[in-house]
């Protein structure tokens, strides 16, 4: 089966999903996507086979029940493939042809990326105009579901030359934001880390125990799950930089935290957490 064959029985199957087109025959079809009536003809053929589509009426052919979550499928895909690569300044033709041909041979996990950077793409450009903004209005743009977002945890004041805290190797990279109905939530998960004494130069090992998160004038206990630790996205500030490709949306939030290393408790710290989307 060739490639441009397969594409051509896809567009002729989401032609059965459009209001604008109301004659689905050959004949109709053809003149639609200004293809050969007999090339239309051989597709309905192997839609009809697969039973995509029904043409017990060829006057009046309608699309199945297995057809229409086919169709539904790859419109999907195609509309968030076209806005990924029209944001990459691919002009629109291009954009449409390559649409069809990644929609139906790349896989399930390589379209979830493509739709996740597309996602962010699209709040980008919403928030384009908005300064400053919360995290609840973030959540509020994104559709449902995980993100995983880069981030960096600096200490208030710098020590030889960086304010970069040993806080940000102790979790993992990068952080979770999960969104539901329009609200969202942080998940970031500790992990052991391992440092020399200031004191004596001995090795230390430990983790963060505990984290609380400032919110509306005070710190708040996060929520914890083993070695992940919670709090909502709405506690967050963030600030819109830049512009184009260059745009970038910092959302911070000031943590306190406490490491233990082995039975020992360590002084409570104070940083600032930082996503980049």
């Amino acid at each position: 089966m060739s490639n441009a064959s397969d594409i051509l029985r896809l567009r002729v199957l989401i032609c059965f999903l459009k209001s604008d087109i109301d004659d689905c025959t050959v004949t109709g079809i053809s003149r639609v996507l200004n293809e050969e009536k007999y090339t239309v003809s051989r597709a309905m053929a192997a839609l009809e086979k697969d039973d995509y589509i029904n043409r017990d009426d060829v006057r009046n052919p309608i699309i199945t029940e297995k057809g229409y979550k086919k169709a539904v499928e790859y419109s999907e895909k195609i509309e968030v493939i076209m806005n990924y690569l029209l944001c990459k300044d691919v002009d629109i033709e291009s954009a449409k042809k390559d649409a069809f041909n990644i929609a139906l041979y790349c896989s399930d996990k390589a379209i979830d990326v493509i739709r996740k950077t597309e996602e962010r793409n699209r709040i980008k450009y919403e928030l384009r105009e908005q300064k400053q903004f919360s995290g609840s209005t973030l959540c509020e743009k994104l559709r449902d579901g995980c993100y995983r977002i880069p981030f960096i945890i600096c200490r208030e004041h710098i020590e030889n030359g960086s304010n970069l805290s040993m806080a940000n190797e102790g979790f993992e990279h990068p952080c979770n934001i999960y969104v539901k109905n329009g609200v969202g939530e942080i998940q970031i998960r500790s992990k052991q880390i391992t440092m020399k004494s200031k004191l004596d130069g001995s090795v230390m090992s430990g983790r963060v125990k505990s984290i609380k998160y400032f919110d509306s004038g005070r710190y708040v206990s996060a929520e914890s799950n083993g070695q992940v630790f919670s709090f909502p996205a709405s506690a967050l500030n963030f600030l819109n930089v830049g512009f184009g490709e260059g745009q970038v949306l910092q959302g911070s939030i000031s943590l306190k935290m406490e490491c233990a290393c082995g039975s020992v408790s360590m002084p409570e710290s104070t940083a600032l957490l930082t996503l980049i989307i």
